[in-house]
């Protein structure tokens, strides 16, 4: 089953603004995701390897390890994983801070960059402010649904 573009659209939404809600809360977040489970729905998805303070790579692998295996068996529709990253250069983002969402299905596969500015907590205003930019899509080549079965 291919997902179509508004259940794409269904899980970045969603990422991004999980991503900007930890961000409020916290200026920081470790890698989380989202998947489209066969029946259409949009389950979020968190990774732990068992340590208090984790590598966030390393979460970020169990949780690409676990889209895989779920593309692989057919559980899994389409993913998307977040992860706090500087955005390369190449792409002229306005700021170097972003969200990455590797956003893939059977038949898409994107890095969508989210540029992102955190502004400091004052006696005015006890929130942190983010602010969101343009998305940056760059495609790429299938990776989760790199074994999948096709149709």
């Amino acid at each position: 089953m291919t997902a179509s573009p508004e259940q794409l659209h269904g899980l970045l939404t969603y990422c991004i603004d999980f991503g900007r809600q930890m961000l409020d809360d916290s200026a920081d977040f470790y890698p989380f995701g989202a998947m489209l489970d066969v029946d259409g729905r949009i389950v979020s998805v968190g990774g732990s390897d068992g340590e208090e303070k984790p590598a966030p790579q390393e979460i970020y692998r169990l949780l690409w390890e676990a889209f895989a295996a779920g593309a692989a068996d057919g559980t899994v529709t389409a993913a998307a994983l977040a992860a706090n990253v500087d955005i390369p250069a190449e792409y002229a983002p306005p700021v170097p801070d972003g969200i990455r969402v590797h956003l893939e299905s059977a038949e898409f596969s994107r890095f969508i960059y989210i540029p992102y500015a955190i502004g400091a907590k004052d006696v005015v205003s006890p929130s942190r402010t983010v602010t969101l930019f343009e998305p940056i899509a760059v495609q790429i080549e299938p990776g989760i649904f790199a074994a999948a079965p096709k149709g």
